[in-house]
């Protein structure tokens, strides 16, 4: 009988260093896949949600100036006055435009006259690839004012490759964040609220 119980004994402490994961060689063994097995693919990424590249997020640059264009004078003026604001690119055929604007419209109402925001709808000067990225039309060039926004769109100016694109600028006329895509109402809060405290 001794051994009978003696034998449970063994058994159940063999079974509770299995289920504590007692075992490194079979940890290994679990990780490893076997052979001829195909690895599981990473779940796809959803399109909606735009990646940030490395310039979004925090940054801290002078707005680009071009020395022979100059910029469009709704920001040169602000940029004079020492205006913070919130300048975006968009193209109102596309979906997203109206998402942006609430998330513009949910932070400005909240900082009303703190911060002035400065939008341009680049859809009559742009192209746009099979992969959405946009490029500035040839024949701009014809336009005063619309070379002073196509000079902002290149990658000399604020590199804009997609839009809706969103820069916060600092009343020292600094880029202090910017970002491609529908932004996130509680980031372009924090945003604003660096750059006017």
């Amino acid at each position: 009988m001794r051994k009978a119980i003696a034998a449970i004994i063994a058994a159940m402490l063999a079974l509770t260093l299995v289920a504590c994961g007692g075992g490194a060689q079979d940890k290994e063994a679990e990780q490893t896949p076997e052979a001829g097995a195909e690895a599981e693919a990473p779940p796809a990424e959803s399109e909606s949600v735009a990646e940030p590249w490395p310039e979004d997020e925090q940054v801290y640059e002078a707005f680009p100036v071009a020395p022979e264009v100059g910029v469009p004078t709704e920001i040169q003026s602000r940029l004079d006055a020492g205006r913070p604001m919130i300048v975006v690119f968009y193209d109102e055929s596309q979906k997203t435009t109206d998402d942006q604007e609430e998330v513009i419209r949910t932070v400005t109402d909240m900082y009303r006259g703190l911060v002035d925001v400065v939008s341009f709808n680049i859809g009559t000067y742009i192209t746009r690839d099979s992969k959405g990225e946009i490029s500035v039309r040839p024949d701009i060039d014809a336009d005063e004012a619309a070379k002073k926004v196509a000079a902002l769109i290149s990658a000399e100016g604020l590199d804009i490759r997609l839009t809706p694109f969103t820069a916060v600028v600092d009343g020292q006329g600094y880029v202090t964040w910017r970002h491609r895509g529908i932004g996130d109402a509680k980031i372009l809060e924090r945003e604003v609220l660096r750059v006017t405290q």
